[in-house]
């Protein structure tokens, strides 16, 4: 998997699979991606998915694997686990190259864990939860580190204003960031700005050009740093990505600015918990007084 939401996504049918089966779970996922499995406990290995696509066949046969259960649906994952030789394939029946999966889940709207639910059902997992809540468990080192960072700040909230290159769209402009940060501080909270090292330079682009004064987090020991920060605060606003997932996962309260996608199907859970907002019709005072 290539996504953090997506990998969250597929959580409890991995929770539910590790509970069920007499087997070895393994995933193909982006090594960025790795501490979270791992975390999780859920996983006995992975392999690399930056790997080419003739390395990761070559990985796949060496490891002789079984079934392989694709909650991916892109031609690469398909093709990878078909040319590898592995018996059954099981996958959703919208996924290119679907005719080449053994046995087809049918999807309904965009990827979710509903889906995913479905696609472990399907293996025959009982007990599969609409909720990755309390999977991961975050480690003591990564808790001091961010005991460390917030020994001599006081932050109230965490802005993760990022989403993924592929869907921007869904965020709001940096001058909206700042905005927000600004609408805060005229309240006495203070925002850090979160998440990895490459959204630094656009961290301190939003704080240049909308004049606002924030705090920057990037983790640069990796994303486990990113959930303890979200956990401990306890309060994330963000567009829907990863990031908010992640923070939900780990118990954190999140306020998430939604564009066209459909919180009922891709909203942070559990869904009682969290405050959705309309990218269209929110203002940064609304946000701020649910803070």
């Amino acid at each position: 998997m290539n996504q953090l939401g997506d990998l969250l996504f597929s959580m409890p049918a991995l929770k539910a699979a590790k509970r069920n089966l007499d087997a070895e779970i393994f995933s193909v996922v982006k090594p960025a991606l790795v501490p979270i499995l791992t975390a999780s406990g859920l996983i006995d290995g992975f392999i690399s998915k930056d790997s080419s696509f003739f390395e990761l066949v070559k990985k796949l046969k060496a490891a002789k694997f079984n079934k392989a259960v694709l909650f991916s649906e892109s031609p690469f994952s398909v093709m990878s686990a078909y040319f590898s030789g592995i018996k059954e394939l099981t996958g959703f029946e919208t996924a290119s190259l679907s005719f080449l999966l053994d046995k087809k889940v049918k999807r309904t709207g965009v990827p979710s864990i509903f889906n995913n639910i479905r696609l472990g059902e399907s293996l025959g997992l009982k007990g599969v939860l609409p909720d990755y809540a309390d999977i991961i468990k975050i480690p003591a080192e990564n808790e001091k580190n961010i005991d460390a960072w917030l020994c001599k700040r006081r932050i109230d909230f965490v802005i993760a204003p990022g989403a993924s290159k592929n869907r921007s769209s869904k965020s709001l402009t940096p001058l909206q960031w700042g905005e927000i940060i600004k609408a805060a501080r005229a309240k006495n909270l203070n925002a850090v700005l979160a998440g990895a090292v490459w959204e630094k330079e656009y961290f301190e682009y939003i704080i240049k050009s909308s004049g606002a004064v924030a705090d920057i987090f990037v983790s640069e020991n990796g994303i486990l740093d990113n959930a303890a920060l979200y956990k401990r605060i306890g309060k994330v606003v963000g567009p829907d990505s990863g990031a908010a997932h992640l923070a939900a996962s780990v118990g954190a309260k999140c306020f998430v600015i939604f564009g066209d996608t459909d919180p009922a199907q891709t909203g942070p859970l559990p869904t009682g918990k969290h405050v959705i907002m309309k990218k269209d019709s929110m203002t940064p005072e609304d946000i701020v007084s649910k803070l």
